[in-house]
């Protein structure tokens, strides 16, 4: 793995996609104001299915929990943002330890990926601002467990093992990318067994963009060298009083010879007044698609190495670290505001290629459009957004690379009812 920055090392002279991507799909949830005319359960469960990653949702009363774990909680107490912070630590290693979930009896490790507490709002949940003061009663709290998801065509057991008092059953969703699927748990029944469903190629890294091209000339160096070896004879022929038969036939025999290798003993190498190839819109669109999908990939992982060794491989230049430092603010964000975006589909829709004047590559104003998927609390809400904006281009290690990029629009799509 690469060593990653841990500092920006100029100032970010660039909007970047990312943060831009993560918080208008995270901003298109709708909630309507008015309490819900039945309360939410007093636990529920989820399970998302991504071909990344594995999640394992909890979504709980906290005087519920207190069944199992004693957390000093009274009905009517208020729980201020210092209260609510202090019971996290407990509360995640108390589910970290629960329900467990198997492949072939093998146990998925899951550790804790974020904890919030929320309140629900006609039918949806929505996080409870910082500094609000809420009753105990009126709140739940989301406790999210991740782990890598390393085989897609086994079927995952679920044994809950959880069930509060009063509730006498326990909903599961299951939410993969076809829809969601119910399971209602109890006692007598306390597992389910399921597979996640995937798109064709789920699980597999971008494909990398065209390799750059350049108009080369072909060398015939074989004809060169017999050339200058000609030269060499000639030059002894003419110094020679009486040239021998022997020398003469050498000589023709090597201008001969340089004529017929000029076909077949060539070495292509760069054409020295060939700055810039012409690249197409096409061409364009085909490279735009390669880097753009290898940026978003970088979400599909959440160790920071990998992060930036997957940015490498399409980014290049100052745009490595400010991009990757984006990633680290944008994932930072995702983690507050309670879900975690997968981006799910992405077009290119408009390209136009004008060549660097001063080096290889080119500058593009493009448009793409990117479907994303936001999940958390049982449910996704897919999303759609379009962008505009100029990317710099260029061949590094023998490979295109963003070198610099410039957003100028973004649109969101109406987001539909969830």
């Amino acid at each position: 793995m690469r060593s990653h920055p841990t500092a920006l090392r100029g100032p970010l002279r660039q909007a970047v996609l990312l943060a831009v991507l993560s918080s208008a799909l995270l901003s298109g949830t709708s909630h309507g104001q008015d309490k819900p005319a039945a309360p939410p359960p007093l636990l529920a469960g989820s399970l998302y299915f991504d071909p990344w990653q594995l999640e394992k949702e909890f979504v709980i009363s906290p005087l519920a929990l207190q069944q199992w774990l004693d957390l000093g909680l009274t009905p009517g107490a208020k729980l201020d943002a210092a209260r609510r912070e202090a019971l996290k630590p407990g509360i995640g290693e108390f589910l970290g330890k629960r329900c467990p979930v198997t492949i072939e009896g093998t146990p998925v490790e899951f550790t804790l990926d974020r904890m919030h507490f929320i309140e629900p709002v006609s039918t949806e949940f929505v996080l409870i601002e910082p500094e609000a003061v809420v009753a105990v009663e009126e709140i739940r709290i989301s406790a999210v467990y991740a782990a890598p998801n390393t085989d897609l065509t086994s079927r995952l057991q679920v044994i809950w093992d959880l069930f509060p008092e009063g509730q006498a059953s326990v909903p599961v969703a299951a939410a993969d990318v076809v829809g969601t699927r119910l399971f209602r748990l109890a006692p007598v029944a306390p597992s389910f067994t399921i597979m996640g469903r995937y798109e064709l190629g789920a699980g597999e890294a971008p494909k990398a963009p065209p390799a750059p091209e350049r108009v080369t000339l072909q060398l015939p160096w074989l004809s060169i060298v017999l050339i200058l070896c000609a030269v060499v004879v000639g030059i002894r022929i003419v110094r020679s009083e009486k040239p021998g038969v022997v020398a003469v036939v050498v000589l023709l025999a090597l201008a001969g010879g340089a004529a017929a290798a000029r076909k077949f003993a060539t070495l292509p190498i760069p054409h020295p007044f060939s700055r810039n190839d012409a690249i197409d819109a096409e061409q364009t669109s085909a490279i735009l698609d390669g880097l753009l999908r290898g940026v978003y990939h970088a979400f599909d992982y959440h160790d920071k190495s990998e992060q930036y060794d997957v940015l490498a491989k399409v980014v290049a230049g100052e745009a490595l670290t400010e991009i990757y430092l984006e990633v680290q603010r944008t994932l930072e964000s995702r983690a507050r505001d309670g879900a975690r975006v997968r981006v799910n589909g992405l077009t290119v829709e408009e390209s136009t290629p004008p060549p660097l004047k001063d080096r290889r590559g080119f500058e593009t104003e493009g448009s793409w459009q990117v479907r994303g998927r936001v999940g958390h609390w049982g449910h996704f809400h897919d999303r759609t957004n379009r962008y505009r904006a100029t990317i710099v281009v260029e061949p590094v290690e023998q490979t295109w690379k963003i070198t610099g990029l410039h957003l100028h629009a973004r649109d969101r799509e109406p987001a539909p009812t969830p």
